[in-house]
């Protein structure tokens, strides 16, 4: 059984491959159909409860609840640990694989895909594009403890492109003028927005750019805080489990509005003892939400000024086959209404938004669909080296280079004569260069790397207490680094003394949220 799973901020989504078909898998739970598996988590006496089951919990006293586990992934450690209430403190790695052994559990036990216990199931998988090397590092190696075979790795509007080259490229003659497609993806945590070229057999992302915080978990907050506002309180009045119910319950109000919603009313008195329902003027809460969803627009301009950097074929309006929204926030009406303002008939809402990632993923997990999209690297990576008295930074992976065609890798080598003592390498991501080179935007500082120079020191373990020392006298030792990008995204370095005979292999991660 191949499978498609979108391991959501808000919504964890399977879709399969049945005979050409893409069905959305529905879960029998409790005499109800779901069409997803909520991404919570519930501790009760010790226990912990996710999905459904963590919902059934959700407002009982003495639970501690806890949302968005994705959102926390792309901010901890795979080790950094995770406090659930007394007595219960979980990895960050640990945690995510707990939730994703209950999602299996669920499609073999609770879903409409005829499933044997013991049958393998391949699965592919995707990450935000503005995902961390620790993020994807998370999600993969999880989903490979919680029993699944991990096929690979897409960026997530790749994914939703997938979807709609599947549903719509038939559509387009050969002499459509159409060559590129905008994929707007905004979901419960993160945004995102990929530029894929559809002209061509092979599909090419061309650009990326991303806004690591930025969801309807946002959304959830601004309304909330109107909320508290009006009944006299702040979020420091409450505590976490509290909040997160509000956040919930604010969720699915927004849910719950179309274009004509004048009001929106949040019911607060499960949390709030004795409190009335407070009602919020739509109108009011859209324009507090404004300026984020300016964000993302500012995000798809810059993702247009880069392709017409690149000459992209840009210039001709008729190129354009879609701004394609997807994410389950594209509901949101402010959202949907201001890129209407912009592109017109051009804007697509995807039929099956909170779906599109997972439909993507079970395409890509069919070979004979034939539709593949070429990733590109979606962050700068580097390190700062010194040069003279200066310090640079040297950007070993730029943003949107492309990787193999054949093998989804890309690999970069770098070579000098060392002239210190020890090689201590400060490496970092980030989703922009400055006029200068120096790196902007949303960063993520990596684990200093240390790496002895000179061969007297390669047994030492603690490198890390050595004094960092000018000595030319290695300057004839060769060194290489040798950077490899993996098909998932993931980043290792060996860096390698050839002169002397050592080298030593790592694979990189964030020293912590950033």
């Amino acid at each position: 059984m191949r499978l498609g799973i979108d391991f959501g901020t808000t919504r964890t989504v399977v879709a399969a491959e049945e005979n050409g078909n893409y069905p959305v898998c529905t879960f029998n739970w409790r005499g109800e159909l779901k069409e997803y598996i909520p991404s919570l988590v519930a501790a009760k006496d010790g226990h912990l409860y996710f999905g459904w089951e963590a919902a059934q919990h959700f407002n009982e006293p003495g639970v501690r609840v806890l949302r968005s586990i994705k959102r926390l992934a792309g901010h901890l450690r795979p080790e950094d640990p995770v406090d659930l209430g007394p007595g219960i403190s979980i990895s960050m790695l640990d945690l995510v694989t707990s939730f994703l052994s209950h999602v299996r559990r669920m499609v073999i036990g609770y879903g409409n895909l005829r499933i044997d216990k013991k049958s393998k199931i391949e699965v592919m998988v995707a990450t935000p594009a503005n995902a961390n090397s620790n993020q994807r590092y998370i999600t993969f190696e999880a989903f490979r403890r919680a029993g699944f075979t991990v096929l690979g790795a897409m960026n997530e509007p790749s994914s939703a492109a997938v979807e709609f080259l599947h549903r719509y490229l038939r559509n387009l003659g050969p002499k459509s003028l159409k060559k590129y497609i905008v994929v707007y993806d905004l979901g419960g945590g993160t945004f995102d927005t990929s530029v894929v070229g559809i002209a061509e057999q092979g599909h090419d992302v061309l650009a990326h750019e991303g806004i690591a915080r930025l969801g309807g978990d946002d959304f959830d907050e601004i309304i909330l805080n109107a909320v508290l506002e009006k009944i006299g309180l702040s979020s420091s009045d409450l505590d976490s489990s509290d909040m997160v119910r509000l956040l919930e319950e604010c969720r699915e109000r927004k849910e719950g509005l179309n274009f004509n919603t004048k009001k929106m009313v949040v019911d607060v008195g499960f949390v709030l003892q004795g409190m009335d329902p407070v009602v919020l003027e739509t109108a009011a809460v859209y324009e507090r939400c404004g300026p984020l969803i300016q964000k993302s627009l500012e995000a798809v301009q810059t993702l247009s000024r880069t392709l017409e950097h690149n000459r992209a074929h840009t210039s001709d309006p008729r190129t354009l086959a879609a701004v394609y929204l997807v994410g389950g926030s594209v509901s949101f009406p402010p959202v949907a209404r201001v890129l209407r303002e912009l592109y017109a008939s051009k804007v697509k809402v995807s039929p099956f938004p909170h779906a599109s990632t997972a439909i993507g993923l079970a395409i890509a997990a069919n070979p004979e669909a034939r539709i593949q999209v070429r990733e590109s690297v979606s962050r700068h990576f580097g390190v700062w080296r010194e040069h003279g008295k200066d310090k640079v930074f040297d950007p070993i992976l730029l943003k949107d280079r492309r990787v193999d065609p054949a093998t989804g890798r890309l690999e970069i080598t770098r070579t000098y004569g060392p002239v210190h003592n020890v090689g201590l390498l400060r490496y970092l991501e980030c989703t922009s260069l400055g006029k200068g080179g120096e790196p902007e935007g949303d960063i993520a500082l990596w684990k200093d790397v240390y790496f002895p120079y000179d061969p007297e020191l390669k047994r030492l373990k603690d490198l890390n207490k050595v004094l960092v020392e000018a000595r030319p006298d290695l300057s004839s030792q060769d060194v290489v680094e040798t950077y490899q990008y993996d098909a998932e995204g993931i980043i290792r370095v060996q860096i390698e003394n050839r002169t002397s005979g050592y080298k030593k292999l790592f694979t990189l991660g964030p020293e912590s949220g950033h």
